[in-house]
């Protein structure tokens, strides 16, 4: 399996020691989830020093409430102040040399916003009584007036931007109103985007150069008249029965060569460096570059498994499963749309099998896959234990969902691949850089991303081991699909 780390990536933490003190808070609730042996007294500390950890990271970083006000414009005790920025307004000790702005202004629209609020909550609901118990969730909107009821949406949802603000409103002189969310969860917007094929499972090459040759054993039958016919078999020795001293069948073994090309991918993305300052988990830019980096790999991944149309690699990673090639073998399915037990028995029968061999299956193919049945059991079969999901079989081999696949009721929507078969180049492992010069008048930081592969089936047509006359019968792929 290639190397997917990300040897190139060249990002500058925001601080290090943060950093370091939140990896080790981490472990420790990893430790916590995943060691059983654990006693809840022993859970209670690592918990407790968890969170210190993260605190203390939260500190040094600077990620905090009080932080990330004084960035907006205010200091580090600016919540406090306006709480009594009434008494600023009558001259009280809070100055524009302390806040940068008078207390009073700021304050003023915030006051008439909430006054307004106010009196739109009588208005809608009656009293403060009955709006708490709809905002409970204790009574519901009115919904017998379809006006009273849309009103009082508005209410709601203008309560729940009021609770969020921290200072002033659009047009003030505090510089505008920030909504701004002062605790986040790290990685709360990640999403595993990985996805199965035969860049997993091929069998992989480190590649010096752009190109790779690989050399194999001809196996296709160029003798046919003989009587021999038998592909896998005669161009590789003509063995037979001989009387004593008698001349030996001779035959030289052919060699063919495969050869396999490294192809570029590549992508940038940029961020705004605003939205870079204002994150407080310090995780979003590892996060955007897991996604963009994993699509990166995805996109050799399809082609490989079944997109790349060039079935020579040269421009495109040849597909395995590509409509139509000459190394694959297409089952036409019983009845239209559907994936039927005689479909699955035909695609084995015409399938080369080796230790390796996996079905890979579009995500929707469950609805119709956990259908099928064999007499009076299922057709697939599940190998449970107790800790952990179930593994999906049919006929031996293990069932692999991904979504790179064509969606279920059409050709290639379920395949039966052998991945000893399939040749991946690596060249140059997935690699990110990062540059703020590129845009650096837009306040914009550069991503690219980089890898270096290719992929081609060592085979070049399909086998078959014996012949009937001059037309070739039981022929296999390691690649089959259904039609």
């Amino acid at each position: 399996m290639p190397d997917q780390t990300m040897p190139g990536i060249t990002l500058e933490a925001k601080n290090r020691k943060a950093n370091d003190l939140r990896g080790r808070a981490n472990a420790l609730m990893l430790e916590i989830m995943n060691d059983d042996k654990l006693t809840a007294e022993q859970c209670a500390a690592k918990a407790k020093e968890a969170k210190d950890l993260t605190e203390r990271a939260n500190t040094i970083a600077g990620f905090t409430a009080s932080e990330e006000i004084a960035r907006q414009g205010g200091n580090g005790d600016l919540v406090a102040e306006v709480l009594d920025a009434d008494r600023a307004s009558k001259g009280g000790e809070y100055t524009r040399a302390t806040l940068g702005f008078e207390p009073a202004a700021l304050m003023r629209p915030m006051q008439e916003q909430i006054k307004k609020h106010t009196e739109e909550v009588r208005m809608g609901f009656g009293s403060v009584y009955n709006f708490l118990r709809v905002a409970r969730g204790e009574d519901a909107v009115d919904v017998s007036n379809a006006s009273r009821a849309k009103f009082q949406q508005k209410v709601l949802k203008d309560n729940l931007t009021l609770q969020r603000m921290i200072t002033g409103a659009t047009g003030d002189v505090s510089g505008g109103s920030f909504l701004l969310p002062l605790t986040q969860v790290q990685s709360i917007f990640s999403l595993a985007n990985v996805q199965q094929g035969l860049l997993q499972r091929a069998r992989a090459f480190t590649v010096p150069g752009r190109s790779l040759r690989i050399p194999y054993l001809i196996q296709s039958d160029t003798n046919a008249s003989t009587v021999l016919n038998r592909p896998m078999a005669g161009q590789i020795a003509q063995v037979g029965i001989v009387g004593e001293g008698a001349t030996k069948p001779q035959a030289t073994p052919q060699f063919g060569q495969r050869m396999l090309n490294v192809l570029k991918y590549a992508a940038y993305t940029q961020v705004s460096d605003e939205m870079l300052m204002d994150d407080f988990t310090g995780e979003l830019p590892q996060e955007f570059i897991n996604a963009v980096g994993q699509q990166a790999l995805n996109s050799l991944n399809e082609d490989m498994t079944i997109t790349g149309s060039d079935t020579t690699g040269t421009t495109t990673p040849a597909g395995a499963l590509f409509a139509g090639a000459a190394y694959n073998i297409a089952v036409n399915r019983a009845v239209g749309g559907q994936i039927g037990t005689a479909d699955l028995f035909k695609m084995y029968s015409e399938f080369t099998h080796g230790p390796n061999a996996v079905w890979l299956a579009s995500r929707r193919t469950v609805q119709q896959l956990y259908a099928l049945s064999l007499t009076s059991s299922s057709l697939v079969t599940f190998l449970r234990d107790l800790n952990g999901l179930p593994s999906m079989m049919i006929l031996g081999y293990p069932v692999v969902l991904t979504d790179i696949l064509n969606t279920v009721g059409t050709a290639g929507d379920i395949a039966l691949v052998n991945p000893d078969f399939y040749a991946f180049a690596l060249r140059q492992a997935l690699t990110v850089e990062m540059s703020r010069d590129f845009a650096f008048t837009s306040d914009v930081t550069t991503y690219r991303f980089v890898v270096r592969g290719g992929g081609i089936p060592i085979n070049d047509g399909k086998y078959a081991y014996k012949y009937a006359g001059s037309a070739g019968v039981d022929e296999h792929s390691p690649f089959v699909y259904l039609n």
